[in-house]
């Protein structure tokens, strides 16, 4: 991406005001030492003094951005916008209208285009619903789909039922029916309702009969999971047409695929789409038409093992998936690794062992706090890595033990991060930032600040690799830098950095070499000196090799 010349003044100014910063910091430090002045408290003025920098930050990569190509522009408005959201609303939603403007502007790269336009009406929208739907028609027509989408659940969070069945009337007209909406509105309506429902619940299927779905569709907001919860629900002769139509579909796809879910109630793994909707829909076919369900299941006989030990399909997976919304306390949910291609028959037992392992990991975690130590012995006993090294269950259970037992067994937790610290050196180099990272935060929330910053220390020179590898100019990641795995490494550690030694994390934004990299942590360390941690991540990799995307709950 290339960078307009006015900026380079600008850049220098970035850096630039991270010395003034470090010498600020020393002063401080100084003070701290000699005493302050009478009537002075230290810790207040620091405070403030850190919100002051972290403001002339945000101002320079504000201005700083606003000179980058629009992918880079667009990022930058969206994640000042984000920033603001809660102390300068207004400020905030200009910069998201800023933000949009720039999006219209991204040329040859709709995938970015979109995931941007997305992410900057997921800020708008509780700021300004007036100007989401001003902008609506500008954007992308998926982006317009899944923002309607998420005006409904904020018509339903409400109870605005009317407005929310028009609304996905309208949504229907687009393209196709929204079933992620359309399944939280019907969980949500009350049983005076039905009418109303059956209308929504039949428009749904007759989207669905007017569309092709060659592809594998797992998981919420599909059709195969509405029928799930609502199938036992609909008149016999509705629910068999949707039945119908999504075993039809799935039978005439070519798509090779392997699919395999895992819940609370185990893990269930499949060859193709047609055996995993037959293994979704079984259960309710015996209640309405037991002869066929029976016939089904003798052509298909591989699905006998899964049925004998998952009753209920899907519901045997996640006993909470049913027509109403989860109480307080209960939990749901399924997880899934989807493979397609020449390689799904082969990784099937590759994704199997993922998925059980990960629940295994999930069970260990839950349990920890019953005897810690045990719980620790058990972790060890899971596989380093699973599914060509893309996960690692023995790392995910120990620093799950860690977090889960930090204020009732603190020795416990401390001993989960030791092992993990040894577990880490044999991960590939993101899993080593990542665990790397959470070791260092567990140690700072441990009180072991000595263990913390010689863990970040070891991170901000792999995450110093990562960007060389980022830049490889035989092979650049031509992905967005704000989403390249090296700007995820560095904010990371930046985090736990500022939270250690605020001059620290400023000295190692000054060593950063990429302009655009730099800009984008100086916001990820304003946004650590003002309490503001990422929700979620996105990482993306774009090389001759091959492309791969992770998007990720920030810790």
């Amino acid at each position: 991406m290339k960078i307009a010349r006015p900026v380079w003044g600008l850049i220098a100014a970035l850096v630039l005001l991270p010395v003034a910063y470090s010498q600020q910091v020393q002063q401080q430090e100084q003070l701290q030492k000699n005493g302050p002045p009478p009537a002075v408290k230290p810790a207040t003025k620091i405070a403030k003094e850190d919100r002051q920098f972290a403001l002339q930050m945000l101002e320079v990569a504000d201005s700083t951005a606003r000179g980058f190509e629009p992918p880079m522009r667009t990022w930058g408005m969206l994640q000042l916008g984000q920033t603001f959201n809660s102390s300068d609303p207004a400020k905030a939603k200009a910069l998201f209208i800023d933000a949009f403007t720039a999006s219209l502007s991204i040329a040859d790269d709709d995938r970015t285009k979109e995931t941007l336009q997305d992410e900057i009406f997921r800020g708008l929208l509780p700021l300004s619903q007036a100007d989401v739907e001003e902008r609506l028609a500008q954007a992308e027509s998926p982006v317009r789909k899944r923002t309607s989408e998420a005006i409904v659940r904020r018509y339903v969070e409400k109870k605005q039922y009317g407005p929310a069945m028009d609304l996905i009337t309208q949504v229907t007209g687009w393209d196709e029916f929204p079933y992620a909406s359309g399944t939280s509105l019907l969980m949500a309506m009350p049983a005076e309702m039905q009418a109303e429902k059956m209308t929504l619940l039949t428009q749904a299927v007759a989207s669905y009969k007017a569309h092709d779905h060659p592809g594998v569709q797992v998981g919420q907001g599909t059709m195969t999971q509405m029928m799930v919860r609502f199938g036992a629900k609909m008149p016999p002769k509705l629910a068999l047409e949707a039945i119908d139509e999504l075993l039809s579909q799935a039978k005439k796809s070519e798509e090779k695929a392997s699919v395999v879910l895992s819940g609370q109630g185990g893990t269930a793994a499949f060859n193709s789409i047609y055996e995993y909707q037959l293994f979704a829909l079984l259960p309710l076919l015996r209640n309405l038409d037991e002869g066929r369900a029976e016939n089904l299941l003798k052509e298909n006989a591989s699905l006998n093992a899964s049925l004998e030990k998952l009753p209920n399909g899907m519901q045997s997976l996640d006993p909470n998936m049913t027509d109403v919304p989860l109480k307080d306390g209960q939990n749901g949910g399924i997880g899934s690794s989807v493979t397609t291609g020449n390689s799904a028959a082969s990784s099937v037992s590759a994704n199997y062992l993922l998925e059980e392992s990960r629940r295994k990991a999930f069970q260990i975690i839950a349990d920890s706090n019953k005897n810690p130590l045990q719980a620790i012995a058990q972790a060890q006993g899971l596989p380093m890595t699973v599914a060509d090294q893309r996960s690692s269950p023995r790392a995910q259970a120990l620093e799950g033990i860690a977090r889960e037992n930090l204020k009732t067994s603190p020795g416990a937790a401390r001993q989960a991060v030791d092992e993990l610290r040894k577990t880490v050196v044999d991960l590939p180099l993101r899993a080593q930032v990542q665990f790397l990272a959470s070791s260092a935060d567990l140690y700072l929330q441990l009180g072991e600040k000595e263990s913390a910053g010689k863990v970040v220390e070891e991170g901000f020179k792999l995450s110093a690799k990562i960007l060389d590898h980022d830049l490889n100019p035989d092979d650049p990641n031509k992905a967005l830098k704000a989403w390249w795995p090296s700007a995820d490494a560095y904010r990371r550690f930046i985090d736990v950095e500022t939270k250690l030694s605020h001059r620290g994390a400023v000295e190692i934004l000054k060593e950063i070499k990429d302009p655009e990299v730099r800009m984008v942590e100086s916001i990820m360390l304003s946004r650590a000196l003002l309490g503001l941690a990422m929700k979620s991540v996105r990482t993306e990799e774009n090389t001759k090799s091959g492309k791969s995307i992770s998007v990720f709950d920030s810790n």
